[in-house]
């Protein structure tokens, strides 16, 4: 018989062990823009489509807590250091509400935007 309740108390345990990882994982709310300004369409013009350079560009870049961009690294390059330089200085000036957690509490996210630069 005591097997029987060590089974019962370790799955119990186990099971409540769970449902509370399942609570610590609650998806958070995602950060939203609020102001994304465009790309100099005069620095970017001619860059998309020439021979060896890519016309799609990603972007990783960090939404603070107060809905600011940091760490903006492209993966990658449109084959000219103007344009790379134009699209990191512009990408740091957007601004996002925050991503929040469970609780409400801002935090940090961090995403990838995929940068087309024949549009």
């Amino acid at each position: 018989m005591s097997n029987v309740l060590r089974c019962v108390a370790l799955t119990a345990l186990i099971m409540s062990m769970s449902a509370a990882v399942s609570l610590a994982a609650t998806p958070y709310e995602a950060p939203k823009a609020v102001s994304t300004p465009g790309f100099d369409s005069g620095v970017l013009h001619g860059y998309a489509g020439d021979a060896g350079d890519a016309t799609v560009v990603n972007v990783n870049f960090t939404i603070n807590t107060d809905g600011s961009v940091s760490h903006v690294e492209l993966q990658g390059t449109t084959g000219s250091s103007d344009a790379d330089a134009s699209i990191v200085n512009t990408i740091s000036t957007w601004k996002f509400t925050p991503a929040t957690d469970s609780n409400g509490n801002p935090v940090e996210a961090s995403k990838t935007e995929y940068i087309n630069l024949r549009n």
